[in-house]
């Protein structure tokens, strides 16, 4: 057999599954679809978009939309619980939650059309300055918070439980619990208004997603609970090295055993890092 002609598939066999390991480790790094009513689309962007399905796995740089009469509700897996109204974009710019590195929280989520409604999780919780939610008029962040927006040209602000800020180029401005806000511009100070000021479909929009039941679903210290379908996804992947290894034995012999060899230091090594990230061996309390 030539070992020469050999080595390049086998170590095309190690980077594919090395790729599939980290992949799947860093899978675990957003939302999972919780509930859905309608046509729900999500997608890199909105033209790559495909309907959702139940249970499925929202990751970092996702778009997801909502058709007339639709709407979805993402749970995070730091508890957070974001809503989406019908007739809504929204982005996931960037999301990291790891029990272990607080300092490294990061929420960046963006409303480009329509309505939302987010109730904070351990994130905003533990490291408030880590969240954003932008809208073309502001930046919103917040207090440890339940609260609603809708873009109606301009934007509303409904804030149900703790407090928001809504900063932009004229200025922050900060709301509390049981108050509306309105943001004309992106270089318009944002202003408190009485509920009988938001037109028709912002009310409309607060009323739906208000009458939603969620709330925040915090997880435990060190720990994130992940949905039942997840795991075995991971635990497949941490094994994926090892059925490599075997693979590319019998491909390339007596050659094939060194590099076999790497290949197996290599997985045992992603399968601890697959093992630090997701607990999958932790059974809830």
């Amino acid at each position: 057999m030539n070992t020469t002609r050999g080595q390049p598939f086998s170590f095309a066999i190690l980077l594919f599954g090395i790729a599939s390991l980290f992949s799947a480790a860093s899978a675990f790094s957003a939302a999972v679809v919780q509930e859905f009513k309608g046509d729900v689309r999500a997608g890199a962007t909105p033209a790559q978009s495909k309907p959702v399905a139940p249970k499925q796995r929202v990751l970092s740089g996702t778009s997801l939309i909502t058709s007339p009469g639709s709407r979805v509700t993402l749970r995070f897996d730091d508890g957070q619980v974001v809503a989406l109204h019908e007739n809504t974009e929204f982005r996931i710019a960037e999301f990291y939650y790891r029990p272990q590195e607080p300092t490294a929280d990061r929420a960046v989520l963006v409303l480009l059309r329509g309505a939302l409604r987010v109730v904070t999780g351990a994130l905003g919780k533990r490291n408030r300055d880590a969240f954003a939610l932008h809208v073309p008029q502001s930046t919103i962040g917040i207090r440890g918070t339940d609260f609603m927006v809708a873009i109606v040209n301009p934007a509303y602000l409904s804030v149900l439980k703790g407090s928001v800020a809504a900063t932009n180029v004229a200025g922050t401005v900060a709301f509390e619990a049981e108050t509306f806000g309105s943001i004309a511009t992106s270089s318009t100070l944002a202003v408190t208004i009485p509920a009988g000021a938001l037109p028709s479909a912002a009310s409309s929009a607060f009323d739906s997603l208000g009458a939603l039941p969620v709330s925040r679903a915090d997880s435990p210290a060190g720990e994130i609970k992940l949905p039942e379908t997840a795991v075995p996804q991971a635990q497949d992947a941490a094994t994926f090295g090892q059925e490599t290894a075997d693979r590319a034995r019998e491909l390339n012999g007596d050659h094939s055993r060194e590099i076999g060899k790497e290949i197996k230091e290599i997985s045992e090594e992603a399968r601890e890092l697959v093992r630090d990230r997701l607990p999958l061996n932790r059974k809830d309390p």
